[in-house]
């Protein structure tokens, strides 16, 4: 199925060349940039789907355009797969464009009307959670480079790619200039044959965490005392990766009514026996380490859902935790909301990247579970010992984590101390981006 899609994809990549002589005889809209006038810019990402990451990126994206360019001069579209989720997040100024789990044909209109894309999502190309995710933005890569339109990824990170996926980026992207978040990322870029400088992650700058009394108040009311100091565990299931299409399972849940691990239409996730194994041995050993931890050294742990898939992880940590603790899903909560909880915290274990920028505003110690090279890069560049970094099939996680989390303790003031340093790094980073997003449209054109 998803080398279906790929096909079908450079057809209408092919075909977008002829978008704009098909508009001159009313077969469909074409849009192109006039100078004087607004840039019509659509960022395409991962939005709408209740990924606190996600969301908190392009919001720290707008924010920037705005600044950078003025609302007089740019009209912002954010593609999202429910508008109603994303509600408040944005500028007045900024449209969304809903579109659905199946794009060729969404996306391809959304190009044709408008000047540029940004790339906004930060897994850009890796077969890691999804083939038609990379795919989604290797198509809105080829529509622009076929109709001669600029095409940015900013904030990206390139992994590793089945080897149709990886043939598709280096043909449909090599207009596409790409500002990714890792050194390692800029070396696969190379091996791709694509262009590109390392710059850093957008949330860096987002600044719409609801205030520290707010948060109190919601840690209050999910049972909280007041008094103990806050563990968050920000969990996922890091075996269920990656989401594939599939019409064989699609049309037997369809004929059963089990849809079992369905994520949307014909797309499932992963599973297997040996993969509900691992994460039972993962939630089991996140919850023992941390029943532990807070029993002898009398925090209060707090669990954190990232996205709204990570609400059976939070789920099974309870249940093995034993006693009801407070719960923060992104279903139920805003991005501002998710990130005011994380900046409460004085102590995270995350196997969530973004769980760990976010919180570093308000910064606390980190232990990271690793499943994929993001945490595993965001801990190496702010200098942090391995005996913070763990991976979720590592078999001794339980003392793992719980050796780290002493660990953490006993350097909390040398650990902030050194985030609040490195913080500055990381918004100058960004702030360098903007500069480089301010002239790239354009000079583009």
């Amino acid at each position: 199925m998803d080398i279906l899609l790929c096909l079908l994809i450079y057809l209408i990549a092919f075909f977008a060349r002829f978008s704009k002589a098909l508009a001159r005889i009313g077969l469909g809209r074409y849009e192109e940039y006039e100078p004087g006038k607004p840039l019509k810019l659509l960022l395409a990402g991962y939005n709408g789907a209740r990924n606190t990451g996600s969301d908190a990126r392009v919001a720290a994206i707008t924010e920037q355009l705005l600044e950078l360019y003025g609302r007089d001069r740019i009209l912002i579209t954010v593609m999202t797969l429910d508008e109603t989720t994303m509600e408040g997040y944005f500028d007045p100024a900024v449209r969304m464009l809903p579109f659905s789990s199946f794009f060729p044909f969404d996306l391809y209109r959304a190009c044709c009307r408008h000047h540029a894309v940004l790339i906004c999502e930060g897994s850009t190309l890796k077969s890691t959670f999804a083939n038609a995710l990379s795919l989604f933005f290797c198509e809105a890569a080829g529509i622009m480079a076929s109709q001669g339109k600029p095409c940015l990824a900013y904030g990206s990170e390139i992994g590793r790619m089945d080897p149709f996926v990886a043939k598709a980026s280096s043909r449909l992207c090599r207009s596409t200039y790409f500002i990714t978040r890792t050194e390692e990322s800029i070396a696969l870029l190379g091996q791709l044959g694509l262009k590109g400088h390392t710059g850093t992650d957008t949330a860096w700058i987002y600044d719409k965490a609801i205030s520290a009394d707010r948060a109190r108040e919601l840690l209050l009311e999910a049972g909280w005392d007041g008094r103990k100091p806050l563990l968050g565990v920000a969990v996922i299931d890091p075996f269920c990766w990656p989401v594939q299409a599939s019409l064989g399972r699609w049309l037997k849940g369809l004929i059963t009514g089990n849809q079992e691990d369905q994520y949307d239409k014909w797309y499932y996730f992963s599973n297997s026996p040996e993969r509900r194994a691992a994460f039972s041995r993962y939630t089991a050993s996140i919850a023992g380490a941390v029943e532990r931890f807070c029993r002898e050294q009398n925090f209060q742990p707090v669990l954190i859902g990232m996205e709204r898939m990570d609400k059976k992880a939070c789920m099974e940590v309870q249940k093995h935790l034993g006693t009801p603790v407070p719960v923060f899903l992104s279903q139920d909560c805003s991005a501002p909301v998710m990130t005011g909880i994380l900046r409460s915290l004085s102590l995270l274990i995350t196997s969530r990247y973004h769980a760990a920028v976010l919180s570093m505003e308000e910064p606390c110690p980190i232990v990271a579970v690793s499943f994929d090279e993001r945490l595993d890069s965001l801990m190496r560049e702010f200098s942090f010992n391995k005996e913070y970094l763990h991976h979720a099939s590592d078999p001794d996680l339980k003392e793992d984590v719980y050796s780290s989390l002493l660990l953490a303790l006993k350097e909390q003031a040398s650990i902030t101390a050194h985030i609040r340093a490195q913080l500055p790094i990381e918004k100058k980073k960004l702030a360098e981006m903007g500069t480089f997003l301010k002239n790239y449209f354009p000079e583009a054109f």
